[in-house]
């Protein structure tokens, strides 16, 4: 059976999510990177670009999956974000796909509230469509268990709590000399995650908001 897509076979999910005004595929940011592109810096004394700010999806975003990986993966550092909403500091990660098992998405709190899951043990995947092929992540906050680092030695501490102001060495300072490497993770939480450059494919996707019970696509 072939995946749902948004902006594909999904157009009344899609539409949902557009509705609430959090939709998946959120706005893009726009930030710089303390260090120049690419590099590894504290966000402090960041430099903002010159371009207005960019209204973003308003509300509260979650991701939560059993399994999350990171194919291609490269930390592009702690960088200042300016948004509709004001300035936020942000771990950016870019990918060449992300897989997630047993996705578990929500946005908005209280009655803006809104839930997105996918079925059970399926694996849902974004892929990278933007520049060089890759997918660019913006998150506030990820937790889970690091279980593989590219065939690399994992962690002493595996559980972990990456913050903008709590980056582990592992990360900031990969060892070898790929640039790019998987990162998997298990019971995995991504807050006020955001990306851009992707798409998105889910298995049995299933929608909930707080007025509505769930739907179907």
């Amino acid at each position: 059976m072939a995946p749902d897509r948004f902006g594909g076979a999904v157009r009344p999910l899609a539409a949902a999510l557009a509705v609430v005004g959090v939709a998946v595929l959120l706005h893009v940011h726009v930030e710089r990177a303390v260090g120049g592109p690419g590099g590894v810096g504290s966000a402090s004394g960041a430099r903002l670009d010159a371009s207005p700010p960019v209204r973003v999806a308003k509300g509260f975003c979650v991701l939560r999956a059993d399994r999350l990986v990171l194919r291609g993966a490269r930390f592009r550092g702690v960088v200042s974000v300016r948004t509709g909403a004001g300035t936020v500091r942000a771990l950016k990660f870019t990918v060449r796909s992300l897989d997630a098992v047993s996705l578990d998405l929500t946005a908005g709190r209280g009655r803006a509230a809104m839930r997105l899951w996918a079925r059970p043990a399926s694996t849902s995947t974004l892929k990278g469509q933007g520049a060089g092929g890759v997918a660019t992540l913006y998150v506030r906050r990820l937790t889970g268990r690091v279980t593989g680092l590219g065939g690399g030695p994992l962690p002493a501490h595996r559980s972990v709590a990456v913050t903008p102001d709590a980056v582990p060495r592992w990360l900031s300072h990969p060892a070898g000399p790929a640039t790019t490497r998987t990162i998997t993770f298990a019971a995995a939480t991504a807050s006020q995650i955001t990306q851009f450059g992707g798409r998105l494919s889910v298995r049995g996707p299933r929608l909930r908001t707080t007025a509505q019970g769930p739907h179907r696509a």
